[in-house]
């Protein structure tokens, strides 16, 4: 489980950091399963790009119209507009968000839905989060809640051995690659996809490419767009192009020029180049 957590790390639409967000990584025992604790208080109103991230994420809003809901995996792009709100979220990996629910996610993909009804208990966890008065105390409120429920966790060795599959292949295995791996049938391979995290072992995959050539485009310097069609197994320089924008809603330029443009200062990481 650990092991998954290590070989992923989902990239925002601005990996090199925005005014007012801020996130902290969970305790050695909840690496596996949470991604980040979150935070984000802007003064002003301004809308973000959300990106497919592969993540699910419980999220509270604080103050003034104080609730919460849980945003199950999505895998379409949308701007969400902040008007001086403050929010504190639990992200969690796709793979994992089921350990802690319970829940079947069958018709529940890229939804945000009530909390109380997919995690046992919420209303405490609820109230942890409403008297706490940082964001470090509402991390480790957090953290008390979800390692309470953590010996009741049972993993599903078959899920966790596909989508390893997926992330050692940068999300290029066939489903009939991923179905001989874990000795399931392409039927049983996506209910079980479905029930764990709403959408199909397909769709997961594209996501996960997605996620991984969108790292490469951010975080690494003089990425070339023919090396990405080769390793991430486009057929194409324009099939990689069409897809990057599909989920997106920009072309690699232009998302590059939008990270940087919502970059905590003048001093972030910027690769800014023209593709060859």
């Amino acid at each position: 489980m650990l092991s998954l957590s290590q070989k992923f790390r989902p990239v925002l639409s601005t990996p090199f950091g925005r005014v007012g967000y801020r996130e902290l990584a969970p305790c050695d025992a909840l690496k596996p399963y949470v991604c980040c604790f979150w935070t984000e208080k802007y003064a002003a109103a301004r809308e973000i790009l959300v990106i497919p991230d592969t993540c699910m994420d419980i999220i509270f809003r604080l103050g003034k119209g104080a609730g919460s809901f849980f945003c199950t995996l999505d895998e379409r792009s949308f701007y969400s507009r902040s008007v001086g709100e403050e929010l504190f979220g639990i992200r969690f990996y796709a793979w994992t968000a089921g350990l802690f629910s319970r829940r079947d996610f069958s018709r529940n993909g890229g939804k945000a839905l009530c909390v109380e009804e997919f995690f046992d208990g919420a209303s405490e966890l609820s109230s942890s989060i409403a008297h706490a008065q940082t964001f470090e105390e509402r991390a480790a409120a957090a953290e008390k809640w979800l390692l309470k429920r953590l010996e009741n966790i049972r993993a599903n060795n078959d899920l966790l051995n596909a989508v390893d599959l997926l992330l050692e292949t940068d999300g290029r295995a066939k489903i009939a690659d991923i179905c001989l791996h874990t000795a399931i049938s392409p039927r049983g391979l996506e209910r079980l996809f479905k029930r764990e995290m709403g959408v199909s072992p397909k769709t997961f995959s594209g996501l996960v490419r997605y996620q991984l050539l969108w790292r490469e485009m951010a975080l690494r310097g003089g990425f070339d767009i023919l090396d990405g069609v080769e390793k991430f197994g486009y057929f194409d320089q324009a099939h990689l192009l069409n897809d990057f924008k599909k989920r997106h809603l920009m072309n690699p330029k232009e998302a590059l020029y939008y990270a940087n443009k919502y970059a905590k200062n003048s001093n972030s990481v910027a690769f800014l180049q023209d593709f060859r």
